[in-house]
């Protein structure tokens, strides 16, 4: 039987599908034009939403939109939520059906995962001990019990240029202390032909579980001890 005293606790985690080009063009995005083109449900828009030729931003009870010129960032919990990836990947995929022409440049699959320290645990001293060992001098420098670690770690990963940062926050109405884990999986699409990247980007989108998967093994491995 696992000890789940000793194992560290996902609080939170959030995901997000950020599609970058030369320039989108936010006044297509009308609350009608999302709904007519069955992207978003007409009833599941909630909250204040704007839309205007510089700024579309609006929500439903499961994710967050926002279209500027640069990009179209779509975000959403993974953790808990009732939403799911449909949604999200279903906006992404119908907006390169209806706008193949609009210059794309990269596709960002990201994940952010809160953790916290095993039950019973210090943090601080949980934090040094999965990310502030080693034999690097500098760390001598930060021998304190108040010493807190971070890292960055950066390849190749498939298709996509994979970016992980790993830091400790004080997140949630408590201020509590977490390991926060940033993913970006990073696809740049800008040297294939205009014509092929919708297909290209696609396709990444519809990688997205395998990813997830991914990502969740390296936070397995990076608070283990």
């Amino acid at each position: 039987m696992t000890d789940n005293r000793n194992m560290p606790l996902v609080e939170n985690a959030r995901a997000g599908i950020v599609l970058t080009a030369q320039t989108f063009n936010p006044s297509i995005f009308t609350e009608t034009w999302l709904t007519q083109n069955d992207i978003v449900p007409g009833d599941a828009f909630v909250g204040v939403r704007i839309f205007s030729p510089e700024v579309v931003q609006f929500q439903t009870a499961d994710l967050q939109v926002l279209v500027i010129p640069p990009k179209m960032q779509i975000t959403f919990g993974i953790h808990g939520g009732t939403g799911g990836l449909e949604l999200p990947q279903k906006i992404a995929r119908r907006t390169l059906e209806l706008l193949p022409h609009t210059p794309y440049q990269a596709l960002g699959l990201n994940f952010d995962f809160l953790v916290a320290q095993p039950d019973g645990q210090d943090f601080n001293r949980y934090n040094r001990s999965v990310l502030g060992n080693g034999d690097n001098r500098l760390l001598t420098e930060f021998s304190a019990l108040d010493a807190k670690f971070g890292r960055y770690f950066s390849k190749n990963h498939g298709e996509s240029r994979l970016k992980l940062d790993i830091k400790p926050v004080q997140a949630g109405p408590e201020s509590k202390n977490l390991l926060q884990f940033s993913f970006n999986f990073h696809h740049d699409v800008s040297q294939l032909d205009p014509e092929d990247r919708v297909c290209k980007l696609t396709r990444l989108i519809e990688d997205w579980a395998s990813l997830q998967q991914y990502a969740e093994r390296l936070v397995e491995l990076g608070t283990s001890m």
